[in-house]
């Protein structure tokens, strides 16, 4: 089953209010994590940050693997996506 398009917005948005808070700065959905400051320590403090607001699991290696928060935004949204299911 597809993600909605609804759903990838409102984590992409929980990614990069998240992400704001960790890194103290305005990021864009398009921007590398790894680029845009976010070392091993950031990633993990994000990593945590969002599974505590979002309620699913989100790994170091989701964020240092992600392009982009777009695309962990993607990810997290399929993981809720995939919950909702079973």
């Amino acid at each position: 089953m597809d993600v909605t398009a609804s759903l990838k917005e409102r984590v992409l948005a929980e990614v990069l209010v998240t992400a704001r808070g960790v890194i103290g700065q305005e990021l864009a959905a398009d921007a590398d994590p790894i680029a845009s400051g976010f070392d091993s320590i950031a990633s993990l403090q994000l990593a945590a940050a969002l599974e505590e607001g979002l309620g699913l699991v989100c790994t170091l290696e989701d964020v240092f693997d992600a392009l982009s928060f777009s695309a962990l935004a993607d990810v997290l949204a399929q993981r809720i996506d995939t919950a909702r299911d079973q």
